[in-house]
């Protein structure tokens, strides 16, 4: 089993939903509520942040199959995805990326103004600005 196969585990996705609920569903950053699938469905629709569970020792190829680092609470963090994105990259995500529910870093995909799908961000106002 690879790292990447590891976040796909029923024992880590089982971890990781009992250790957003011990936290209420807040991330431990900005007390802003997440949304847990199947925990927290009143929060409306469009309230529905979602959250990554952080290892504090970051897993890798060498660590990633010791409990003590991959399962321990002790280790653990709940994020909203913005706050995540901070710990990782001091920014917020990029327009053409996003984090999938497991955390992969994946590319964007925009509707395109005719309808169909475009990997091509739409041009910002200050895009707009610099070029016109």
């Amino acid at each position: 089993m690879t790292r990447q196969e590891f976040y796909n585990t029923k024992g880590w996705k089982r971890n990781r939903v009992a250790y957003a609920i011990s936290r209420h569903c807040i991330c431990e950053r900005c007390g802003r509520p997440v949304y847990v699938s199947g925990i927290n469905e009143a929060l409306p629709k469009n309230k529905r942040l979602r959250y990554i569970v952080h290892h504090k020792i970051h897993l890798d190829e060498n660590n990633f199959t010791d409990p003590s680092v991959a399962y321990d609470w002790n280790n653990l963090e709940l994020l909203c995805i913005d706050c995540h994105n901070l710990e990782h990259y001091e920014q917020a995500t990029k327009s053409d990326v996003m984090f999938d529910e497991e955390g992969n870093l994946i590319q964007r995909t925009f509707i395109a103004r005719d309808g169909g799908n475009s990997k091509i961000p739409p041009a910002s106002s200050e895009t707009q600005a610099s070029n016109g």
